[in-house]
């Protein structure tokens, strides 16, 4: 019996975070499609901070605009930029559903007026969705307060997805109870570029034995500011492969709803499949392939003389789930998702 978990074909290019004029970044969004387009990309996710509008116009044929916002909570008494906080990306699954929960009125008061000045025209395209009198939610930064956003979230059929928790300064505390989440990003290029820990997959594996049960994505979080040379200093680092049935809005969303992808800074994955009791991986140009189970065990296979193509561990008996790690002769990673046993059991 063979159960095919990732394909052997190379998917769609996707950067499920990024930030257009819209917020504080530099580029429009026509302008960021053109951008990553050229560079091979199939979807952009629109994640501009506390802001989100109807962006079908952006769609066609050839490339899906995911519809987000970004949303913060931040320590009390810290800056916008400074202390423990939690940034959630909340994806849309439509194009035109543009309300948002869980906004706290001092950071929508920055990214809106301070930071971009919008007009209230303009801020009228991204309605607050709260219960509260004033449309704002309560700002304590709590995982409890971040469970009740996602949960609101999750009624309006949103995807929320934890974002670059070790630039956000995060400890076991933060991400430990969390509840909801569709993922979580097991790489961050702009916090990379920051100075930050380029590989989050140990605290992806302290979510997954936390009882979460998630995917992880790679992602730009690309600004394109023109300051900060040479341009474009925050695209093109982290990406995911995607698997959509076909090229449009509802398959993208449900392909990230299912974790039907992998994330990567560009190493190439190329299929991972179980038959009769064994794991077998193939990868473009690795240097190493390796099998992680529950976050404790691993097996790996690797080369320092010629890259590694193909490889095929033996699934420990008991465990509760594996993920795929590898890197190619340049260095750079893939990740995929955690597999969980009744994902791939034979019966």
């Amino acid at each position: 019996m063979e159960k095919i978990l990732l394909p052997e074909h190379l998917g769609f290019k996707a950067n499920l975070h990024s930030h257009s004029t819209d917020s504080d970044g530099a580029l429009t969004p026509e302008e960021m499609k053109a951008f990553y387009q050229k560079n091979g990309y199939s979807i952009l996710g629109y994640t501009d901070h506390l802001y989100m509008r109807d962006r079908s116009a952006l769609n066609d044929e050839n490339f899906v605009a995911l519809n987000g916002y970004e949303n913060s909570l931040n320590e009390t008494g810290s800056k916008i930029y400074g202390g423990k906080c939690y940034h959630l990306n909340f994806y849309s699954p439509k194009p035109d559903q543009v309300g948002m929960v869980g906004i706290t009125e001092r950071l929508y008061t920055f990214f809106n007026t301070v930071c971009t000045h919008k007009t209230p025209e303009q801020l009228a395209l991204a309605p607050l969705l709260d219960e509260g009198e004033d449309g704002f939610c309560d700002p304590t930064y709590s995982v409890e307060n971040a469970n009740a956003i996602i949960k609101k979230a999750k009624e309006l059929g949103y995807l929320v997805v934890l974002n670059h928790p070790v630039w956000s300064g995060q400890t076991e505390s933060d991400w430990k109870g969390l509840q909801g989440l569709t993922g979580m990003e097991i790489f961050n290029y702009g916090g990379w570029i920051g100075g930050y820990e380029e590989d989050a997959g140990y605290i992806y594996d302290e979510m997954l034995r936390d009882g979460q049960r998630i995917c992880c994505t790679a992602n730009d979080d690309n600004h394109n500011r023109k300051e900060y040379p040479p341009f474009p200093h925050d695209s093109f680092g982290g990406f995911n492969i995607m698997y959509p049935k076909k090229l449009d809005y509802t398959s993208v969303f449900n392909a990230l709803k299912d974790g039907d992808l992998y994330a990567s800074t560009g190493g190439i994955l190329r299929g991972v499949v179980v038959k009769d009791g064994k794991l077998f991986v193939g990868a473009e140009n690795a240097s190493y392939i390796r099998l992680t189970a529950n976050g404790r065990h691993a097996q790996i296979k690797r080369s320092l003389l010629q890259p590694v193509t193909e490889a095929v561990f033996e699934l420990p008996e008991g465990i509760k789930y594996f993920r795929i790690t590898m890197k190619d002769m340049q260095g750079r990673k893939a990740y995929t998702r955690a597999y969980f046993q009744d994902e791939w059991k034979e019966e």
